[in-house]
């Protein structure tokens, strides 16, 4: 916000990563996991997000709170809610408490920088 009050947008978080030549939607890939994994209880919290990868573009990675999610479940919930492999997050990171916004949602920008 400038002195005469005027509010500049001066950039904005990109929610899509390409991933071989293709967009992927990384809400979507969230949507898919945040609900598939009732047994971490109601405190269980995961992201995606995207990373340079040299042979894909970008790759995904799911960061969670959760030490005992495992590659194994994220790719059977891709699997079960359609989405294809170019969605499938390649790594899991662990954080204890991810960054959040003061409205409670996810601070994607802040778990970027972390990640």
């Amino acid at each position: 916000m400038d002195a005469d009050g005027f509010v500049f947008i001066l950039g904005r978080l990109k929610r899509f990563a390409k991933v071989s030549g293709e967009r992927a939607s990384l809400a979507t890939v969230e949507d898919a996991l945040s609900g598939a994994f009732p047994q971490y209880g109601l405190k269980f919290a995961v992201a995606v997000v995207a990373r340079a990868d040299a042979a894909r573009g970008k790759k995904l990675i799911a960061v969670s709170n959760e030490p005992r999610l495992t590659l194994e479940e994220v790719r059977a919930a891709i699997h079960a809610r359609g989405l294809s492999n170019l969605a499938m997050p390649l790594e899991i990171k662990v954080l204890h408490n991810l960054p959040r916004l003061g409205t409670g949602k996810i601070n994607h920008r802040e778990l970027g920088k972390l990640v």
